[in-house]
C-alpha cells in the first residue's frame, strides 16, 4: 500500500518536474473524460460503484504537494477497499497532442502504476470539480460510491485536513 501511494506521487513528480480546507457540500459528479497511462478511455462513470480518493494536480506547482498528500494518506487509507486515483490537468500546448502527452508521462511513471494515473486536457477534471485552471494548489477529494463528492480539501495536508479525507473515506467503508 505504500508503495502505491508513493508512486502515484512520484508519477506526478516526474512528469512535472518540478490554503485552508474546503468542505463539500455532496454535489453531483460532473462530466469529464481523461485517458488512463495505459491509453483506455474513462469518464466520470469510472468513479462509481466504490468510494474513490481522488487527488488532482491542476499545475506543475500543485505537483509538490500532491506528494505530500500521497505521503500523508499512505498506510491511512486501504486501497482495497477505497479507489485512490491521481489525475493530472494538463493544458497541453497547441503543438502537442494527448498522445505525445501520454508517451512523456508513460517515460516517466513506472509502468506498474499506469493504470492508476489519469491525464486529462483542457480542463475537462477542473470544470467537473470547480477546481480553478492551473491551480497551484493540490486538491483532494473523496467520492462516494454514486459519484457524489463527501469531502473536498485543497492545499498543503495539515492534519485537520488528512484527518477530514482519512474520517469521510473510513465512513463510507463502513456502511
Amino acid at each position: 500500500m505504500k508503495s502505491t501511494f508513493a508512486a502515484v506521487a512520484a508519477a506526478c513528480m516526474l512528469y512535472f518536474a518540478a490554503g485552508p480546507a474546503e468542505s463539500a457540500s455532496r454535489a453531483e459528479l460532473s462530466s469529464f473524460d481523461a485517458t488512463v497511462l495505459t491509453g483506455e478511455k474513462v469518464t466520470e462513470a469510472q468513479l462509481l460503484g466504490q468510494p474513490m480518493v481522488l487527488i488532482v494536480t491542476p499545475s506543475r506547482d500543485a505537483a509538490e504537494q500532491t506528494r505530500q498528500w500521497a505521503n500523508a494518506l499512505m498506510g491511512r487509507i486501504d486501497p482495497e477497499q477505497i479507489k485512490v486515483r491521481d489525475v493530472i490537468a494538463v493544458d497541453l500546448p497547441f503543438f502537442m497532442s494527448e498522445s505525445d502527452a501520454l508517451g512523456r508521462a508513460k517515460e516517466k511513471i513506472p509502468q506498474r502504476f499506469h493504470d492508476m494515473t489519469w491525464l486529462t486536457a483542457e480542463s475537462t477534471i477542473e470544470r467537473a470539480f470547480n477546481v480553478p485552471d492551473s491551480s497551484e494548489q493540490a486538491f483532494v477529494f473523496v467520492l462516494g460510491s454514486n459519484g457524489e463528492v463527501m469531502a473536498r480539501v485543497s492545499g498543503s495536508p495539515t492534519s485537520s485536513r488528512v484527518s477530514e479525507i482519512v474520517s469521510t473515506a473510513q465512513k463510507l467503508t463502513n456502511n
